[in-house]
């Protein structure tokens, strides 16, 4: 079906009979630059609609990915700072055995108690240089100070009838080095 309107032809050609109508105001090009921005407003709609989704999207991934590096270098700091620690402790330790500074009294009397041999015969073994420095001091007797070279500086080996207890500066940093490895994980 096609029909002139005015001096300007217009054709239509319909597939169908029309259901309805309606009156548009304005020419036919004003019409139609209408409907194409509505339906580009609606795609542009669309397409932000979906890149902020898209970019929530990769905030989340992204804060997920901190989040398990964050995880990891926390590990890896309290790793190190434990290590660094034990380090020191070291280096501290080491530096006062070899001045003499360590109070091997002390460590010999604190092996005594946990020999558990109560007032029993023990024999203590210590390097020559800390056997010296205890030469004078007076221990419970049954308690015999031997030098020995076998045994470090600063390291305390006593010989009871239940056996050998064996305290060595070393091993107690190196407990210690596990304990707080432990506790810090």
């Amino acid at each position: 079906m096609s029909r002139e309107i005015d001096d300007t032809t217009l054709r239509a050609t319909l597939n169908a009979r029309p259901s309805g109508a309606r009156v548009v105001v304005g020419t036919l090009e004003g019409s139609l630059t209408r409907s194409v921005q509505r339906r580009c407003d609606a795609a542009r709609a669309e397409g932000e609609s979906r890149a902020r989704d898209f970019a929530a999207k990769a905030l989340d991934e992204a804060c997920a990915r901190l989040d398990a590096a964050r995880e990891v270098a926390a590990t890896k700091l309290a790793r190190s700072a434990v290590e660094l620690a034990v380090e020191i402790a070291r280096v501290l330790v080491r530096r006062d055995i070899d001045t003499g500074r360590h109070d091997i009294q002390a460590m010999v009397r604190e092996s005594l108690a946990a020999s558990g041999v109560g007032r029993g015969t023990c024999v203590v073994h210590l390097h020559p240089l800390d056997a010296e420095t205890l030469s004078e001091i007076g221990f419970r007797s049954g308690t015999t100070i031997e030098a020995d070279e076998a045994v470090a500086r600063g390291d305390v080996h006593v010989s009871t009838p239940h056996g050998l207890l064996v305290r060595e500066v070393p091993e107690a940093l190196r407990a210690i080095h596990d304990r707080l490895l432990a506790e810090s994980a």
